[in-house]
């Protein structure tokens, strides 16, 4: 596994032995089994993560208690910042594993220490705002002016083999539709083709 984090962590911008190496000498390697929550909305967290392998998605519940999922995260990928997740230092949603998932955790604290003093550090932070800013722009776009089959196709498209490695159910919700809707579109799409 260290071999594939050395991997992961250069192609995150860590390009530099000493970079990598401080990373790994401050962060756990955790893995968690399917369907296994790994942090929870509303509870404290003090970690930074980068997910090694697998499949999570974020989550929260409605006033109904029916689970929204709100974003999903296929390795390698950085889950969102905790100065964005979080709100008064408790998690704003939950994320659990969807598959067998490898995550690294790093404490807030030691990667901020980090960030001051080593370049490689510095911007990747700064590399990861961007690209969450991004994101959420592009996620905005997509669910405030495309129909919901525009939706599935952009999902698609980012993550070609997804609908075979989770749960349809994951999908419809975080498409924003039923999933009697989202299997009404498979089939709709099957047909085109």
């Amino acid at each position: 596994m260290i071999n594939h984090f050395d991997e992961i962590l250069t192609g995150f911008g860590f390009v530099s032995s000493l970079s990598r190496q401080q990373f790994v000498n401050h962060a756990q390697v955790l893995e968690f089994p399917k369907n296994q929550e790994i942090f929870a909305e509303g509870k404290k967290n003090t970690f930074e993560y980068l997910l090694l392998s697998g499949i999570s998605h974020r989550y929260t519940f409605t006033d109904s208690g029916e689970m929204v999922t709100t974003g999903l995260y296929v390795a390698p990928a950085v889950i969102t910042p905790h100065f964005a997740r979080t709100s008064q230092g408790k998690s704003m949603f939950s994320l659990q594993s969807l598959t067998e998932v490898v995550l690294a955790a790093i404490p807030v604290a030691e990667l901020d220490r980090l960030r001051s003093s080593l370049s490689e550090f510095r911007d990747f932070g700064q590399r990861v705002i961007e690209q969450e800013l991004v994101q959420s722009i592009q996620q905005e776009v997509t669910f405030r002016s495309f129909s919901a089959k525009e939706r599935l196709l952009a999902l698609r498209r980012r993550y070609p083999l997804l609908e075979n490695l989770i749960p349809h159910h994951i999908i419809a919700s975080y498409l924003g539709i039923t999933h009697v809707s989202f299997s009404r579109l498979r089939k709709e799409l099957a047909l085109e083709e």
